[in-house]
């Protein structure tokens, strides 16, 4: 994944069919370096089809700040072989194959920080909610954590919940003193490819390389 900061040639990603959470609403994904002459996303089909260019036409202000930071314009590629993709279609796999696509890399936002002209400021990555159960309830377990400072999570066998806190600690329930802590599983929570869950907007953020 490229970002403002560095470019990162991409084969894409992908998500587990059967994984407990989903894409957020939030994302968008700027696809860079990609083929005007052959990429799908820049067809749009003729007669009855239904096929429509996949290229947003509100999002050329994303591309062209992309495009002004230091690391890509290096690239010295054309703002034209930028898409902001949209409607994203992952498929039934839920995968982003760049390859089929015909672009060299992307960019992930999840948030623009406030700063909407500012993409060094933007945030950066791919942003994930879970599927918490059939009726999607907001599970008390999950405020509990969050009202000690904690960031909900899952992991184990099991993908049991699991509270990520500050201290560098997991634990079942919070991260109150009175917690009983789980020993057994210590993560370093705020590292960067470590999933986090932030309280606005229910959903944890990934950032893949």
């Amino acid at each position: 994944m490229s970002t403002c900061s560095c470019t990162q040639p991409s084969k894409g990603f992908s998500l587990d069919w059967d994984a407990p959470f989903s894409f957020h609403d939030n994302n968008i994904f700027a696809l860079l370096d990609c083929s005007t002459a052959s990429s799908p996303i820049y067809k749009s089909g003729g007669g009855n089809t239904t096929t429509v260019p996949l290229c947003d036409t509100e999002g050329a202000p994303i591309c062209s700040l992309l495009y002004s930071c230091q690391a890509i314009s290096r690239l010295n590629i054309p703002i034209s072989t930028c898409c902001v993709y949209t409607p994203v279609d992952l498929g039934p796999a839920f995968e982003m194959d760049l390859q089929k696509l015909q672009c060299s890399s992307y960019a992930g936002l999840y948030s623009f920080n406030g700063q909407e002209s500012d993409p060094e400021t933007w945030k950066y990555g791919v942003a994930l909610k879970y599927k918490f159960n059939f009726n999607n309830d907001y599970p008390p377990t999950c405020a509990n954590c969050e009202r000690s400072n904690g960031a909900c999570g899952y992991g184990g066998f099991y993908n049991s919940f699991v509270c990520n806190c500050p201290s560098g600690l997991n634990t079942s329930t919070d991260c109150f003193f009175s917690a009983s802590w789980n020993n057994g599983f210590r993560v370093l929570p705020w590292q960067i490819g470590t999933w986090l869950i932030h309280s606005l907007g229910w959903f944890l953020t990934c950032v893949w390389l």
